[in-house]
């Protein structure tokens, strides 16, 4: 064994523009990966499991409807 230090090889400097597209790239990613789960969410839950029309799941109506029996007094 040898008790020499072992360095990595060392990578080049990315450009300043790429670096910037990266981090902007890396800041979008949650938000969108975000809203598509809850998209997938909404169509699981709706279509699959509540039987609707998947054309149904974005309609403000439909939504209103479920809130309405949600909150409704009993």
């Amino acid at each position: 064994m040898s008790n020499a230090k072992q360095t990595k090889p060392k990578r080049k400097p990315l450009p300043k523009g790429l670096r910037i597209a990266l981090k902007i790239c890396r800041m979008l990613l949650f938000p969108l990966l975000l809203v598509v789960g809850v998209y997938a969410g909404l169509q699981i839950g709706y279509v699959r499991f509540g039987g609707g029309d998947p054309a149904d799941v974005l309609e403000w109506e439909t939504w209103k409807h479920m809130l309405d029996l949600v909150f409704a007094e009993q």
